[in-house]
């Protein structure tokens, strides 16, 4: 049987393999761009979602984090199916999934419906990163560095065109058709894959740790629902049921690390959590996932009730902040060789502690020289600052936990992704719960703030545990 490797190399010598790798490239980021657009233009109509199904923000809330829940699971998952079963199976797979939940998003008659399509949608959108970095990564052996790296620019991209274009969407036809986007560009990546994509090898048998999956999914919805009923109901922190939701957050969690422990094929190695420079990585990127998928996914909403805007307009602020990041992240990835991953990573939490505390009511002012700047013109400032900080830490925090084990690129591509996506189901929930408890939703936005920024700021020291990569960058991006 031959290797990925070995498959790798003989499709570089075949006719037209040549070029044929550079299609690879095309398709994966086609894939990542449609993974893009969705999650900037949901986000751009949660406010919109919550007065249509009458929902309060607690239930609505779970549009995100059902999406950053199912995808953190299944991306360990994926990455390690990936490297046996076949990158071809396994991204057309993710591909047909991912297409037949935003149909089913689009058709949701009620909030929980919609919650439900949601986790359909990212058992396919949670392997996209995952087989999308095997595919390239395989075909680009000799390039990884340059090549891969621009995959920092691919998220982004879409960025820069979903809050747009679903503020557009939602202004002529609905939040509904904001899903309904996903169906061609899913089907012309499927048709795509299955003409351009080679063949894979015979498919290996391996053993998947589902039931620690499941063990961990457990644990963090345990976590959600106890936070989606304290903002249900303030009196809620008063009720056994609600503490007995939390106890049982523990006893999965503990179930969790026994099983995985003592598992051949663990979800997660315990044992590299004892490798500090592996520990402290993603601890980073618990926290970013936190920020960036968190509490950044609220912005369109904090723009539509702190100042008004429209939905076109607060979906823009996403576009500034694409820009910020796409542009840097860019820059950052050319030259990691030279500055390695610590000096970028300090300077993108700082910028973005800064930014995030400039959005909060403690630190704002109006006049620049001579010059008087609208708040509205303000926000785009700060989001788009807010861009450049995540622009800088993204492509080092993306490479730190593959320059300790370079090669099992798909599997720690697909933990990479669990950290931040447990950062981002925690921090939304939590953004949600404490916005709850304000009735001034702008008064429990700039607490938020705050807080969010204290936290990055805190843990910018930790950033002297994470490999230098100085000599051995190899750059790998993703969201």
């Amino acid at each position: 049987m031959r290797r990925r490797g070995d498959l790798a190399k003989v499709s570089s010598r075949a006719p037209g393999g040549k070029y044929r790798r550079y299609v690879f490239f095309v398709v994966a980021s086609l894939a990542l761009f449609m993974w893009s657009v969705d999650s900037t233009i949901v986000a751009t109509a949660l406010a919109t979602i919550q007065r249509d199904m009458k929902a309060n923000l607690s239930w609505t809330g779970w549009v995100i984090t059902a999406y950053q829940l199912t995808a953190m699971t299944i991306m360990p998952l994926v990455g390690r199916i990936s490297d046996e079963w076949g990158r071809k199976r396994v991204f057309m797979g993710c591909v047909t999934i991912f297409t037949a939940g935003s149909l089913f998003c689009a058709l949701a008659s009620n909030i929980y419906c919609l919650i439900a399509a949601r986790f359909l949608q990212a058992l396919g959108g949670g392997g996209f990163m995952p087989s999308a970095v095997g595919i390239v990564g395989d075909h680009f052996a000799k390039e990884r560095a340059r090549v891969v790296g621009l995959f920092t620019s691919i998220f982004p991209l879409g960025g820069l065109i979903g809050p747009a274009l679903g503020g557009w969407i939602l202004d002529l036809a609905g939040w509904r058709a904001i899903f309904l986007v996903n169906l061609p560009i899913g089907l012309l990546v499927l048709v795509l894959s299955y003409l351009l994509l080679e063949p894979d090898p015979k498919m290996q048998r391996t053993r998947l740790d589902l039931a620690g999956a499941g063990l961990f999914a457990l644990t963090v919805l345990s976590v959600m629902y106890f936070m989606t009923r304290l903002g249900e109901d303030p009196a809620a922190g008063f009720s056994l049921g609600t503490w007995l939701v939390l106890a049982a957050a523990f006893f999965f969690l503990a179930a969790f690390v026994r099983r995985e422990t003592r598992t051949s094929t663990p979800l997660l190695e315990v044992a590299l959590l004892k490798n500090r420079a592996f520990a402290i990585v993603n601890v980073l990127n618990l926290l970013y996932g936190a920020c960036v998928f968190g509490l950044l996914a609220f912005i369109p909403y904090y723009a539509q009730v702190a100042y008004g805007l429209s939905n076109l307009a607060s979906g823009s602020l996403l576009t500034a902040r694409a820009i910020g990041m796409m542009g840097m992240a860019t820059v950052i990835s050319m030259f990691l060789k030279r500055t390695g991953y610590r000096l970028p990573m300090v300077a993108g939490f700082l910028v973005l502690a800064v930014s995030i505390l400039g959005l909060s009511s403690f630190w704002h002012f109006q006049g620049v020289f001579w010059g008087r700047i609208s708040d509205p013109w303000w926000l785009f400032v700060l989001v788009a600052a807010s861009g450049v900080g995540v622009g800088l830490a993204s492509p080092s925090l993306n490479n730190a936990a593959i320059e300790l084990m370079p090669d099992k690129i798909a599997a720690i591509t697909g933990l990479r992704g669990m950290f931040r996506q447990t950062g981002g189901v925690i921090g939304t929930s939590a953004v949600a719960l404490v916005l709850s408890r304000f009735p001034n939703k702008v008064a429990g936005f700039h607490t938020v703030f705050l807080g969010m920024a204290t936290v990055l700021a805190l843990a910018t020291p930790l950033i002297r545990g994470v490999p230098d990569g100085r000599h051995t960058a190899t750059t790998v991006a993703g969201k």
